[in-house]
């Protein structure tokens, strides 16, 4: 582990070079494995969660902004665990994993990205869980409303067929 801690640091400094750039856990310990010439048959599971812990720790102690934030699972989000990695910067526990994410991504950027928007930039969640969260506030905007009396959804004029 401490051969790895310092191959994941640059490639999470590397990452953060591209504004609104990603990793993946597995794009970032497959090339851990292959930068270090050390290679593990555990899967990436039991072992990735470590890694990016002790590299927090390594951002943290630096005075960095938090690198693990740029390390998201396949379906872009960064799981609960990142709410409590350690990190130089103050968080809002009470504020969605994912937003605080963007917002730490961003911090990243403004650091070491060569491409940053002349505004700065903004916080900026993944594509994936953009478009999630996209579609799931489609699916609420298309509900209709419902009777409150027999629970079903009421027709277009807003009256309940059963209470006619």
């Amino acid at each position: 582990m401490t051969t790895w801690v310092p191959v994941a640091h640059a490639l999470l400094v590397e990452t953060a070079r591209s504004y609104n750039r990603t990793t993946t856990y597995k794009e970032l310990t497959d090339l851990v494995q292959t930068r270090s010439g050390i290679r593990t048959k555990m899967l990436i599971g039991h072992w990735s969660g470590r890694l990016l812990e002790a590299v927090a720790v390594r951002s943290a102690d630096a005075g960095e902004p938090p690198l693990t934030s740029l390390c998201v699972h396949q379906d872009g989000t960064v799981g609960e665990g990142y709410r409590s990695a350690p990190k130089s910067v103050e968080s809002n526990p009470e504020s969605d994993v994912d937003d605080l994410a963007a917002a730490h991504r961003l911090l990243c950027y403004r650091r070491y990205a060569t491409d940053l928007p002349a505004d700065g930039g903004v916080p900026t969640l993944t594509q994936k869980v953009a478009a999630t969260r996209s579609k799931r506030t489609k699916d609420t905007e298309r509900r209709r409303a419902v009777c409150s009396v027999h629970f079903m959804e009421l027709s277009a004029t807003g009256v309940c067929p059963e209470c006619d």
